[in-house]
């Protein structure tokens, strides 16, 4: 079973006009739920925690136990592109 922590920060929408950032963001959070549904429906017998950390920008994948061997798997899936 796979367990995910999502505590990656993202840029809060104004009210005003729409900033490339902004969009930028938005943009990543979408992408980066879509990957976490595929993992979480993964279906694994071995307990494997993820967290997910950073920003939007940088975001960082720590996986425990590490060195199982769905680690690499895992980490190609959650990878997003800027």
């Amino acid at each position: 079973m796979i367990k995910i922590k999502n505590k990656v920060v993202f840029l809060r929408t104004n009210s005003g006009g729409v900033d490339n950032r902004i969009q930028q963001s938005i943009n990543m959070q979408g992408r980066l739920k879509k990957k976490v549904k595929r993992v979480q429906k993964l279906r694994i017998a071995e307990d494997i925690a993820v967290e997910l950390s950073g920003n939007y920008k940088d975001i960082k994948i720590k996986i425990e136990p590490a060195d199982t061997k769905h680690a690499n798997m895992i980490t190609a899936m959650l990878r997003v592109k800027l």
